[in-house]
């Protein structure tokens, strides 16, 4: 009898919960597991909340039947001395996993999610020494920092970007949410190697059972879900609601969610919804748990992401963009990335243009003026969520690019 071929993936970000890497690498494991495969998911450095964040786990573990396992720490240390050896053994580690674990049962395929410079070098070291094909996982395509003298966020960036550009080329395949990090695989690196455009991918069980009860009674809410950064243009949508507010009183805006590490974003938001005359009108709930999102989208009419212009919008593929359409609510997004090469508009959901308050404000307008149009969208957009997003409809065919 063949044995169940053993995939293993190393994430250095925040898993099983904390943030779209989780989320992704979760379900992603899910999908595999659902084809037979043996699927092991692994840490080589701790989760890294912010200090006031609490978020229940153990140094190994299963989610979902997916075994996990810390390789030393379960949280990012605070102190610098913890946090330098969290880095190191970070580096060092994975190597004495493979081969330990390699000896009990031989791994077939080595997923990564991310690369830098350093995680992809022991990577290619593992591959080089224990002859295991390793697949990266391209999830987005980081900006260059605006900065004036070299900083901490500068280094961050070009410890990515030369990961990017001279080690990718030596991995055996990749995965990535987007056409454009495709092209830039294929046109700017000239990769000869196989590439597998996979969207962030969910369960949408999780958020469709959702009983449906309105956030105000008698108001119509807007829902946004995430971290509110520049990226995802909530400045652009508090703008927007302001207008929306003046011509439509009986709106309601709320904002869930905050930056997971580091310091609030919702003090400036709150600042900006003042001088707009709408704090009021604006709730936000700072960071809430994984299992309260589904309650609090499904209390909105309408969700959005409004999204500007830049490369990290065009990189990547929204983790909320699925669990919208779950929730079978209608959707307002700027037409940014493969967002209009998936999508049509006013047949899936409606785009606005980035950075365009009238627009952004006409989207909703139209959603608030025809409910027959909303109907439509919800319909046709649950369709292509679950057909393309959800992850028990893809497992096969990404199964089969892996273990090709």
């Amino acid at each position: 009898m063949e044995r169940n071929k053993k995939i293993v993936i190393f994430t250095y970000d925040n898993f099983p919960f904390g943030g779209a890497p989780a989320n992704f690498i979760r379900y992603f494991a899910m999908a595999l597991a659902q084809q037979n495969l043996d699927v092991e998911v692994i840490l080589p450095t701790g989760n890294n909340y912010g200090c006031n964040v609490e978020v229940s786990g153990k140094r190994k573990g299963f989610t979902e039947n997916i075994p996990y396992k810390h390789l030393f720490f379960k949280k990012h240390p605070r102190n610098y001395i913890g946090k330098f050896l969290d880095i190191i053994l970070g580096l060092i580690l994975p190597f004495f996993y493979v081969f330990k674990a390699n000896f009990k049962k031989k791994i077939d395929k080595i997923i990564v999610y991310n690369t830098s410079v350093s995680i992809t070098l022991i990577m290619l070291f593992i591959k080089l020494i224990f002859r295991i094909k390793i697949i990266i996982i391209i999830p987005e395509f980081y900006e260059k920092p605006k900065c004036k003298y070299f900083s901490l966020s500068l280094l961050k960036w070009y410890n990515f970007y030369f990961g990017m550009k001279y080690l990718l080329r030596y991995a055996d395949g990749y995965i990535v949410l987007s056409t454009y990090l495709k092209k830039y695989l294929e046109v700017t690196l000239k990769v000869n190697k196989p590439v597998f455009i996979l969207p962030n991918i969910m369960d949408p069980l999780n958020f469709s059972t959702t009983e449906s009860k309105p956030f105000i009674s008698g108001k119509i809410t807007i829902g946004y879900t995430g971290s509110p950064t520049r990226k995802d243009g909530v400045m652009d949508l508090i703008q927007a609601f302001s207008v929306l507010h003046k011509k439509h009183p009986a709106t309601h805006l709320l904002i869930i969610g905050d930056v997971i590490n580091g310091n609030s974003l919702i003090p400036q938001l709150k600042e900006e919804a003042n001088k707009l005359g709408v704090a009021e009108s604006i709730t936000f709930t700072g960071l809430q748990a994984f299992s309260k999102i589904p309650e609090l989208l499904n209390a909105c009419q309408i969700l959005t992401l409004t999204r500007p212009n830049g490369i990290f919008a065009e990189a990547g593929f929204p983790t909320k963009l699925g669990e919208y359409f779950a929730c079978k609510k209608p959707v307002v997004i700027t037409g940014v990335g493969d967002i209009p090469y998936h999508f049509k508009n006013e047949e899936h959901l409606i785009i606005v243009t980035p950075e365009d308050i009238e627009s952004i404000v006409n989207g909703f307008e139209k959603l608030i003026m025809n409910p027959e149009l909303s109907e439509k969208l919800v319909v046709n957009a649950f369709h292509w969520m679950d057909l393309h997003l959800n992850y028990k409809n893809i497992g096969n065919k990404l199964a089969e690019f892996i273990i090709k």
